[in-house]
């Protein structure tokens, strides 16, 4: 019996390798909110249930990575990949700028189930 990854039409991936990456990807998001902010997230809440996984920031911490967001280094040396980069993290940090104008918090929320949302959202608080 093949395996159904080595079986599957090209450029298509089984659902075990995308909920490995959707994971993946959840962990690289709670652990890097921590070291983009600048102060202490004190008030910073976390939740991780099946399937997704929802980082809420408080009104001091939006205001703090939306002006003062320190942006990791990226790992590649082609200048492509680094121009999408930066450009996906400063339109990230435009739209919490805009949030932290009008006193809002941002959220972040991370899936493994394709239909869910997914991404940065703005929120009372």
């Amino acid at each position: 019996m093949e395996s159904p990854v080595l079986s599957m039409a090209p450029g298509k991936l089984s659902s075990l390798p995308r909920t490995i990456i959707t994971l993946a990807l959840a962990l690289l998001l709670v652990l890097g909110l921590s070291a983009v902010t600048t102060q202490p997230a004190s008030a910073m809440t976390t939740s991780c249930n099946w399937p997704r996984c929802t980082v809420n920031l408080s009104k001091k911490e939006t205001r703090s990575y939306a002006y003062h967001g320190i942006l990791p280094s990226f790992p590649s040396s082609t200048g492509i990949a680094q121009a999408a980069y930066y450009v996906a993290a400063m339109t990230n940090r435009w739209f919490a700028i805009q949030y932290a104008n009008k006193g809002m918090c941002v959220s972040f929320v991370l899936s493994a189930a394709p239909w869910e949302r997914q991404g940065m959202y703005g929120r009372r608080c």
